[in-house]
């Protein structure tokens, strides 16, 4: 299990969050990386991706990109489900040109929407209809807090509906801990679909550095470890002091290298 750093963790302090990824990530120690953002996270920009560019400048940093957050799943109609499956199933193209192994993101709506639950299910068949049936990318499906994807049953729901086994969850600690998920049930109950872990520290529903929050973050880890999670966890900083994220990142690389006991 290994520490990536995720490009939102440079979110707010640098106009280019990849960029600063790239350049700062691999001085803490980082080996691994995922892009978020505005390169990834609408339907123009991922058809626009340059995938031979990016992978060019990964590969210069020392660093291996891990995962992607591709735009949101579901939709609002038929036809948004079936522009977002395309810009999804782009997505994978991507991730398979830069050696990454899986796809993140949450649901396109918020949970209030009628009838949004079962376009999340309709995009994520469209987009396994879409994709090569070599691929071994995984597409996970992560909670936000308010969002049509928040509560366990939300997970069950889809994972009842599709059984391909490339479907999984994320495991995002700060959106469960907003939403009042017991994460470490939601681990269990989810234990082998479970191929991402988005790792967040909070006080409430304020996202903050690692270590200085509320959430168990040890027992989070020896809970996936006990279940035989086998991916890595992605850090990911939504903090409101933007100013200090170069610190917080290099905290968070040293405290969790401690905590999985990863040589430094």
């Amino acid at each position: 299990m290994d520490i990536i750093c995720a490009s939102i963790c440079y979110r707010g302090y640098a106009k280019d969050e990849v960029a600063a990824t790239l350049e700062y990530a691999p001085q803490i120690g980082y080996r691994l990386m995922e892009i978020h953002g505005p390169l990834i996270w609408s339907v123009d920009a991922a058809h626009a991706f340059d995938i031979n560019d990016m992978k060019t400048k990964v590969d210069a940093s020392g660093l291996k990109c891990a995962g992607l957050y591709p735009p949101g799943w579901g939709g609002q109609d038929n036809a948004d489900v079936d522009t977002r499956a395309g810009a999804i199933a782009r997505c994978v193209e991507v991730a398979e040109g830069l050696g990454a192994t899986h796809l993140t993101t949450s649901g396109a709506q918020p949970r209030t929407e009628p009838g949004a639950l079962d376009r999340v299910t309709s995009c994520v068949n469209e987009v396994l209809q879409r994709m090569p049936s070599e691929s071994q990318i995984k597409l996970t499906l992560e909670p936000h807090h308010g969002n049509v994807l928040e509560q366990p049953e939300d997970f069950q729901a889809i994972l009842d509906a599709i059984p391909d086994d490339r479907v999984g969850v994320c495991i995002d600690t700060g959106h469960f801990h907003s939403s009042g998920v017991d994460t470490l049930a939601a681990i269990r109950q989810f234990s082998s679909r479970i191929y991402a872990v988005h790792l967040k520290d909070h006080l409430g529903t304020v996202s903050v550095g690692i270590g200085r929050g509320e959430l168990k973050l040890k027992q989070i880890i020896e809970t996936l470890q006990e279940v035989g999670y086998q991916g890595d966890l992605t850090l990911e900083l939504e903090v409101e002091d933007p100013e200090n994220l170069p610190r917080y990142t290099e905290e968070a690389y040293f405290y969790l290298s401690g905590m999985l006991g990863l040589p430094l």
